[in-house]
């Protein structure tokens, strides 16, 4: 039928690590080798970090933030840091990327 979009809706939730990056990983083959745009609603950060390529972040229904799997390390914007980086491992991996990009 060759969709031009593929929607996922918390496609990791209650997955345990191991086959939540299955998932991931098809999720990524599958955008690539149909060529669609695959939209992942998600609050799972393993997976946006991970295959994340555009990400945008709603705070009660309104766009706080757009940007890269990149950008997403260097934003100094609130809503992102408080949600993404609440967590300590989160939080270290941010500051050695930072470390490592000056």
């Amino acid at each position: 039928m060759n969709p031009k979009y593929l929607f996922c809706d918390e496609p990791n939730s209650g997955l345990d690590p191991n086959t939540a990056t299955v998932i991931d990983n098809l999720i990524k083959e599958i955008t690539e080798e149909y060529e669609i745009i695959t939209v992942i609603n998600s609050h799972d950060m393993n997976s946006v970090m991970e295959i994340g390529e555009k990400i945008i972040l709603l705070k009660d229904g309104v766009k706080e933030w757009e940007g890269s799997n990149k950008e997403i390390f260097i934003t100094e914007n609130e809503a992102v840091v408080n949600f993404v980086y609440s967590s300590n491992l989160f939080r270290k991996v941010r500051e050695a990327y930072l470390k490592e990009t000056k």
